[in-house]
């Protein structure tokens, strides 16, 4: 878009790629979430693109990672992006790869932030939907910072999708068996998270 200079690749998945990148107009690093270009063409998959931009940038919270620009490739190849903020860090999935469990103490110091920031997003009708170790960022000074609300949506029970997106080991079983979802199967993630953060392992095979 002629602002942000990409530097290299931070993470990829299967809707997206990050790149950390230059903010050429404010001299600063950033993180850069461009959707892969053949999935630029589905308006379906463009429109919960945008609803990640939308939702997140509506909420302030310190610990949630905020979004400051998003658009669209004017030139070249189609490309929608989003830019965030950018966390010098590693996700709570490569802390727990390294520690294999964590005390009662660490693992509350680590989950208060997150379900603040959670009950915030709550507050104002956002589920995340998509809770998981590699969702959640630490900074180098062990900061926690929630991120990726891809498959955020607005808090009223929903019943009858015609899809289910998520994480399956995250997935609370309402939204896996009767397709319909509201504010509690975020409560659910950060159950499994917690369990795993304990243990070492998920509560479930």
């Amino acid at each position: 878009d002629g602002r942000y200079q990409l530097e290299s690749v931070l993470a990829s998945g299967g809707m997206a790629s990050i790149y950390i990148a230059m903010d050429l107009r404010l001299d600063r690093k950033v993180a850069v979430k461009i959707m892969h270009p053949h999935l630029a063409q589905n308006e379906e998959f463009v429109s919960r693109f945008i609803r990640e931009a939308k939702a997140t940038a509506s909420l302030n919270h310190p610990n949630i990672v905020g979004i400051q620009d998003q658009g669209w490739n004017e030139g070249g190849a189609p490309a929608v992006f989003i830019v965030m903020e950018y966390v010098d860090g590693s996700t709570l999935r490569e802390f727990l790869f390294e520690r294999g469990s964590l005390s009662l103490d660490e693992v509350l110091s680590f989950m208060i932030p997150v379900t603040s920031a959670l009950s915030e997003a709550h507050r104002i009708g956002i589920i995340h939907r998509d809770l998981k170790p590699e969702n959640i960022l630490i900074d180098e000074e062990g900061y926690l910072k929630l991120t990726d609300f891809g498959f955020a949506t607005i808090c009223n029970p929903v019943k009858g999708l015609s899809q289910v997106l998520g994480s399956p080991m995250y997935m609370a079983p309402e939204l896996v068996l009767e397709k319909s979802y509201n504010a509690a199967v975020d409560i659910w993630s950060i159950g499994v998270i917690t369990h795993i953060l304990l243990s070492g392992c998920p509560p479930f095979y």
